[in-house]
């Protein structure tokens, strides 16, 4: 499990779904992007809750290792979509062969 602080809220989550945050942080950056993520946390309540973060630029963005017990989270449709959005900011090329 892992800690993230970021924008004044600190919150636990599954060590994939940081890895795809970060990730996904990284390449938003590198394009200049402000982007929204509602990802999955432990904790509270019922137990697992949504934590929005909108990401400018330069944002701050800490992670490390929480002493929390791991937890099953539902990652996978957030991970998903991470990685779909990150491959659409990938330039569309056509093949040489189709070009006019």
């Amino acid at each position: 499990m892992k800690r993230v602080q970021c924008q004044g809220k600190i919150f636990v989550t599954t060590d994939d779904v940081a890895r795809a945050v970060i990730n996904f942080s990284q390449a938003a950056q590198k394009r200049g992007r402000v982007v929204k993520i509602d990802v999955p946390a432990a904790g509270g309540d019922a137990g697992e809750y949504v934590v929005e973060l909108v990401l400018f630029p330069g944002e701050q963005l800490d992670v490390s290792d929480s002493p929390d017990e791991p937890v099953e989270l539902d990652t996978a449709p957030l991970i998903r979509s991470l990685s779909a959005r990150k491959l659409a900011w990938r330039p569309h090329t056509m093949p040489e062969s189709e070009t006019a």
